[in-house]
């Protein structure tokens, strides 16, 4: 990760994103998207409306919903019964760093990302610590590998 003008460029969500994400629809059950969660190793999923880009839902509300005493634990849940909070939306240009004190400041554990109103990615706290874990890797490597 040598920079021979020493100039550094804060990345964007197109650095660490997960394309493309895999979404469930609003009215499907609970265990259609925990599947599809288990299908695909993923935690956390895009959820639409008719196509449109509506929330998120995470295997971390799929577990409290179904943790002993809830109030539904003994309904037939949909998606829709725990998606009660707005997105976490952001640009593919934006950097990184604000993105992460955002997400830092108001305890979101996944961003969705849109380029030209369109879902194109996916960015979870995961992601974020494996980026970090490479760049981390990257920096501690020798500027010049001529030198040993």
């Amino acid at each position: 990760m040598s920079n021979p003008n020493n100039i550094h460029h804060i990345p964007t969500l197109a650095a660490l994103m997960t394309p493309f994400p895999y979404h469930i629809d609003i009215n499907a059950t609970v265990e259609d998207a925990l599947a599809l969660m288990e299908e695909h190793k993923v935690r956390h999923l895009p959820v639409t409306r008719a196509g449109d880009l509506e929330t998120v839902i995470s295997r971390g509300d799929i577990e409290r919903a179904n943790a002993p005493g809830h109030r539904l634990e003994e309904q037939q849940l949909y998606v829709h019964d725990l998606c009660a909070r707005r997105p976490f939306i952001a640009d593919i240009l934006d950097p990184l760093d604000k993105i992460l004190l955002a997400m830092a400041d108001t305890s979101i554990g996944s961003v969705l990302v849109m380029r030209e109103g369109e879902l194109v990615g996916i960015v979870t706290v995961t992601d974020i610590l494996r980026f970090c874990s490479k760049f981390m890797t990257e920096l501690a490597q020798p500027l010049d590998d001529s030198i040993a």
